[in-house]
């Protein structure tokens, strides 16, 4: 019998967002996950499978960036994985480095978005983005493959000459569940409970945001969108969820949190968001921040949501403007409010755009096709490099 690939993934505090990917694909290689957040070796453990954390700084840190390095080189010359594939933006250039020093064979990395860094332009941002598309080029010379999880992302490094040309692919997304995320009846035992537990009236048209309260996810736009909609659709209910990020640059003052909670239901910080989504009617996320997908309109798009959010990188490839939702201009409130509106007064519409985002979730999005699309990249590799 030959013995599966052995395949390390290396990411940040929140790398136990590759298990899913991780179960999916356990009957074809064999998984060791590297993360900085040694309370999550327990829900790995818990799946089954092996864990290791190292020292990993989401600041500027040049000297624990080392120990980055140093701790990940010796981890692969110990465990000596053939495959290397690190997610997000340090743990991608680290990772990317100490793998190929460590002499790994095949080693990927995926640029998971491309953050506050191109979502800002004063002076400070524009100095770490420099340094990061430096350390970046570096780190896309030495891998095998650089992925992107849009193809804007892609279009945007490969003009700067951060990525290699020739060496990038797109895969969209991390994939969903769509057998977890999956449409309700209006009469579903989940969406009245939640809808009760929110004091939603049955017949109110719900929208729904998901995201932490900071300006650059569009919090203040979905405030401003509900104040003036509700003026004329009286049915319109709308709810955030969400945690008050207050260690964010961008974070909400208490003013404009004050003037969100006047207009916006806000139960704060949920983890049952399949049941959020089951009590809505629209999805909207009108962000400006660079994300490779938004996860969350993957799970709206799979609940069988029409969208409405901005047209930018990621965002556009989760909703096609006039098929499963419509695109508006990041920071445009008024036409933000005008799509919610033609929506909510809409039923029709909504029913079209619902059924066109579940079959998008299904083909193109699902969790097992994004994860085929990696494990024949991973296995298209070493056979090259065999």
């Amino acid at each position: 019998m030959n013995q599966r690939p052995r395949v390390a993934l290396v990411g940040g505090p929140d790398v136990d967002a590759r298990l899913p990917l991780m179960k999916e694909l356990a009957a074809r290689f064999e998984f060791t996950a590297y993360g900085s957040d040694p309370a999550t070796a327990e829900k790995f453990a818990a799946a089954g499978f092996a864990f290791a954390p190292y020292p990993l700084s989401r600041r500027v840190a040049p000297w624990t960036d080392v120990r980055s390095f140093r701790s990940l080189r010796a981890a692969f010359l110990h465990a000596r994985p053939q495959v290397v594939h690190a997610f997000d933006t340090k743990p991608g250039v680290f990772g990317c480095l100490a793998a190929r020093a460590a002499g790994v064979p095949v080693v990927l990395a995926t640029i998971t978005g491309l953050g506050s860094l191109y979502a800002r332009s004063d002076l400070r941002t524009k100095v770490l983005r420099r340094a990061y598309e430096t350390l970046q080029r570096i780190a896309c010379k030495r891998a095998d493959l650089t992925v992107f999880q849009n193809h804007d992302d892609e279009r945007q490094l490969l003009t700067a000459k951060v990525a290699t040309a020739g060496r990038t692919a797109v895969i969209l997304g991390s994939g969903v569940d769509t057998r977890r995320f999956a449409p309700t009846r209006p009469d579903s035992p989940e969406r009245v409970r939640v809808r009760r537990e929110l004091g939603i009236e049955p017949d109110a048209v719900t929208v729904t945001m998901i995201a932490r309260l900071t300006k650059s996810k569009g919090v203040l736009e979905f405030s401003a969108a509900a104040r003036s909609v509700r003026m004329a659709n009286p049915r319109a209910r709308f709810l955030l969820v969400g945690p008050d990020d207050r260690e964010s640059r961008d974070r909400l003052t208490a003013r404009e949190l004050d003037e969100l909670k006047a207009h916006v239901i806000w139960p704060g910080r949920r983890d049952d968001v399949a049941a959020v989504l089951a009590a809505s009617d629209v999805f909207v996320l009108p962000t400006a921040y660079r994300e490779g997908i938004p996860r969350v309109l993957l799970e709206a798009a799979a609940c069988g949501l029409p969208l409405v959010t901005t047209d930018s990188p990621g965002c556009n490839e989760a909703c096609l403007d006039g098929h499963n939702g419509t695109l508006v201009p990041i920071g445009d409130q008024d036409a933000l409010g005008r799509a919610i509106a033609e929506l909510v007064q809409n039923d029709a519409q909504r029913r079209q755009f619902a059924t066109f985002s579940r079959g998008l979730a299904e083909n193109v999005f699902d969790l097992r096709v994004i994860a085929n699309q990696l494990a024949s990249t991973w296995e298209r590799l070493l056979a090259e490099k065999s």
